[in-house]
C-alpha cells in the first residue's frame, strides 16, 4: 500500500472505512495481504491483486491515514482498464 497522493488515483475510485482498527476492511482467497502504509495495520488479507486496483482506497481505523494498493507500477495516467484493446 502507499499513502495517497493529490492526483495519483482516479477520482471515480472510492474509500473503504475500516471502522473496526482489529478487523480488515477486505477478506479474500487470495495470496496478499495489505497493510497500512504509515501504522503496519492489517487493511486486507487474502486479496488477489485485480481486486486491489488503484481505484480501491481503504483509510486505516488506526491512524486514519488513506492507503491505495500498489499492484501496478505504471504512472496513474497511463493505466488503462485491462482486457480493452
Amino acid at each position: 500500500m502507499q499513502r495517497v497522493r493529490p492526483g495519483s488515483v482516479p477520482s471515480d475510485g472510492g474509500t473503504a472505512v475500516q471502522e473496526d482498527p482489529g478487523r480488515p476492511v477486505f477478506r479474500g482467497n487470495g495470496p496478499n495481504d495489505y497493510l497500512c502504509v504509515e501504522c503496519g495495520n492489517v487493511l486486507a488479507t487474502g486479496m488477489d491483486p485485480e481486486h486491489m486496483t488503484f481505484r480501491v482506497r481503504v483509510r486505516c481505523g488506526r491512524c486514519r491515514t488513506i492507503n491505495v494498493a500498489v499492484n501496478d507500477d505504471r504512472p496513474p495516467h497511463e493505466r488503462g482498464r485491462r482486457g480493452r484493446g
